[in-house]
């Protein structure tokens, strides 16, 4: 699963059940965690994410690093 930074404003929010602020977002546009207060909080938040869990799944290992 992939995540990207969105920022989700009061109408969006509202339809979504969530605050508005900058959320990272899967592939369908589902939050997934957020809010957050800048899009550079969002990447490093999805960066953390990505180094704790690259499938997205616990205990999954994910691809090798780029250029290896």
């Amino acid at each position: 699963m992939w995540l990207k930074p969105k920022l989700v404003g009061d109408t969006e929010g509202t339809r979504l059940g969530v605050m508005p602020g900058w959320w990272a977002v899967a592939e369908d546009g589902t939050p997934v965690s957020g809010p957050y207060p800048s899009e550079e909080a969002a990447i490093v938040s999805i960066g953390k994410r990505g180094a704790d869990q690259p499938a997205g799944t616990p205990n999954e290992s994910g691809p090798p690093p780029r250029g290896t």
